[in-house]
């Protein structure tokens, strides 16, 4: 935290950075409700958006949390943001080939895949 004052980064970390965690996970909750409504359908561009942009502003939510609280944003967070943008267009192009399930499954793994990272690092510090 350097030389600023608990109470500016507090207010800093839990306003700026919850915003966008509660909203992703809101939008994530959407995204789920349509994948489950209708799991082997077409992929639609709000399901796409939905399944997919909820877990990714979630994560940009906790990478700014991160970044007020202790000056940096891990890697894992900007890794997994940038495989979630990417595969919407590409999933969109490819709508029939690709589930709502499958979509959902995706986003399950790429925010667990950055768990796994950010906790493979704590256990192995550099």
């Amino acid at each position: 935290m350097g030389g600023r004052r608990p109470r500016s980064v507090g207010r800093s970390a839990y306003t700026y950075g919850h915003i966008p965690l509660v909203a992703g996970i809101i939008v994530a909750a959407v995204g789920d409700e349509l994948a489950i409504a209708h799991p082997l359908g077409p992929v639609t561009a709000g399901t796409a958006l939905t399944v997919l942009g909820g877990p990714a502003l979630f994560l940009a939510g906790h990478a700014v949390f991160q970044r007020v609280v202790f000056g940096r944003i891990p890697a894992s967070r900007l890794v997994a943001i940038a495989v979630l943008v990417v595969a919407a267009p590409v999933v969109l192009v490819a709508s029939s080939l690709v589930p709502p399930l499958a979509l959902a499954v995706l986003a399950a793994v790429v925010v667990g895949g950055a768990a796994l990272w950010d906790s493979s690092r704590s256990a192995h510090p550099a």
